[in-house]
This record gives structure tokens, sequence and C-alpha cells, in this order.
């Protein structure tokens, strides 16, 4: 018994695109089918970044016992961007692009590929030619901010693999660099509610959750610490750039000091954290003990 799924004509970073992704994942969880095809036939735009959330996806349903095929998009572009990052390929579909500088490639982490997760950021996305010009302890600071989300993933969501991807691309006249991370394990809301509760504080609702967890200081673990998400947030801040977090039923968007909330009508098993960098900034970023009378500093 076989069943076919297809993807949706537009998946980008943005509520209908998480609702489709969250929806894809509802419905082919629930399936008996012994092979599913998934075809990308008639989509015409698929923000490379978020081939992470797919890719999670599927191994999910291959762990479960599914045969997983892919179908290619008729659209030279979305068959472009994901043969470049190499989606397609780790799912046995072969393609004819060559690698670009513009992509950052799609990668699945375990939970004890620490160095090689480390590696990735530093040689995927701080080495890029177009990201923000930093100091050397700038980078470290940045690298150590991104491995914050792997642990995270790892020590609070309970998952077994990161995944990550991303992409170059032109927005609204500027450059950006957009970095993915995707996990499948407890949602923040969940996490997050859990520890309040054992607190005997009251629970917050879904999106009060997710801007808990990127103010400083504030953790589930029993340790103080997790200070990741709250540096991360202020480099992009300066940097003119973008975060989203998606889980559960909650998205979070970040420009500049102003979060939007929104409250997806699909329920998203897991986390998302998509970093965008804006590559147009010439500031050149360092730590204030480097140089302090400067003011793109962090």
């Amino acid at each position: 018994m076989s069943e076919e799924v297809f993807i949706s004509q537009y998946v980008t970073a943005n509520k209908t695109g998480y609702e489709f992704l969250s929806e894809f994942y509802e419905s082919t969880m629930q399936t008996d089918s012994e092979k599913i095809y998934v075809d990308f036939t008639w989509c015409k735009e698929f923000d490379a970044n978020l081939s992470a959330v797919m890719g999670a996806f599927l191994d999910k349903l291959a762990y479960d016992g599914h045969n997983i095929f892919l179908r290619s998009p008729k659209s030279p572009g979305v068959r472009r961007a994901l043969s470049r990052n190499k989606f397609f390929k780790a799912f046995d579909l072969e393609t004819k692009y060559e690698d670009r500088e513009n992509y950052i490639e799609y990668r699945r982490f375990g939970v004890s590929d620490t160095s090689a997760f480390k590696e990735y950021i530093g040689t995927e996305l701080i080495q890029k030619k177009r990201f923000p010009k930093c100091s050397e302890k700038a980078k470290s600071k940045i690298i150590e901010s991104i491995y914050e989300i792997f642990a995270n993933a790892v020590s609070h969501g309970g998952c077994n693999n990161v995944y990550c991807c991303g992409e170059v691309h032109t927005r609204d006249g500027r450059t950006m660099l957009d970095l993915t991370f995707v996990n499948l394990g407890r949602s923040i809301v969940e996490n997050v509610n859990k520890f309040l509760m054992g607190k005997g504080a009251a629970p917050m609702s879904s999106c009060e959750t997710l801007e808990w967890a990127f103010v400083e200081g504030n953790t589930t673990k029993s340790i103080p610490g997790g200070l990741g998400l709250a540096i991360l947030k202020e480099f992009v801040e300066m940097n003119d750039g973008t975060i989203q977090m998606i889980s559960g039923d909650a998205m979070l968007e970040i420009k500049g000091k102003v979060p939007t909330d929104t409250v997806l009508s699909k329920w998203f098993p897991g986390t998302i954290v998509t970093v965008e960098f804006n590559c147009d900034d010439e500031k050149e970023y360092m730590l204030t003990d480097e140089v302090p009378d400067k003011d793109n500093l962090f």
C-alpha cells in the first residue's frame, strides 16, 4: 500500500508555510502506508533553509518503518535550491547542480556530535564571505551562542537529532543569510510551562513561553545558564536581522527590538529556530573587552 503527499506550491518562512509543514507532519504520521511518495512536482517556491524541517519529518517517517520516495519539482528554481544545499542528495534524489557559496549544506547532527556541529557553524556560516564582519572573539561568541540552541534541543527537548541548513537570498532589496535549526523533541511551550508549574507559578500562553526563552537568565535547566538565545538576539538586533522561533502552536518573530507573536492553527511537534543575518551590514563587531569605546559591540 502506498500514499502520495503533495508539497504546497509555496512553502516559505511565514505563518502559512509553517502551518503547511505542521499539517504535512500530522497527516503523514497517521498513515499506515508502507510507501510514501513526497511529490514536489507542483511546488513553485520552497525556502531552502526549510529543508531542515522537511528532512526531520522524512527521517521520522523512515524511522517509523515507511519507505520514502521523493519526486522532483518541475520548477528549476526549487530543484536548484534543494539540490545545491544537498537536501535532495540526502534522500537519494540525483541532481546535476553544483554547490554554491549561497547555500548552507543540509546536515543532520546526533546528540553526541558536539564538535562536528561547532565545526559546521564555523565553516558553513561564520566563514561565509557575506557573513557580517566580526573579530575572532566575536565569532567564537556567536558560535557558542548558536551551539546553545543545539545543546538546548538535546537537553531540554530530548530529541535524537538536530537538523540544519540555510541560504543567502535577496529580500526587500537586502542580501540576507538564513540559517535554520530544527528538532522534533518536546516543545518549548511544554518545557517552560512544566518548569514554571514545578516552581508553583502559573502557566503561560504558548507565545509567552517563547518570549520567556529569549530573556537573559531564563532557563529550565537546574543549573543557571542558557544565555545563547539572549546573546544571539542582541547581535541580530544590532545587525538589523531577524530571528524566528516556532514551537508548539506559537510563532515568535523578532525584528530589531520588536517581537511579533502569532498563534498557529497547527501544532509543530518540536522547535524551529531561524536566524537571518543582514549581509549588507558594513559594521565590524567586537566584544566589549576588545574595543570598549565603540557602538557595534555585544
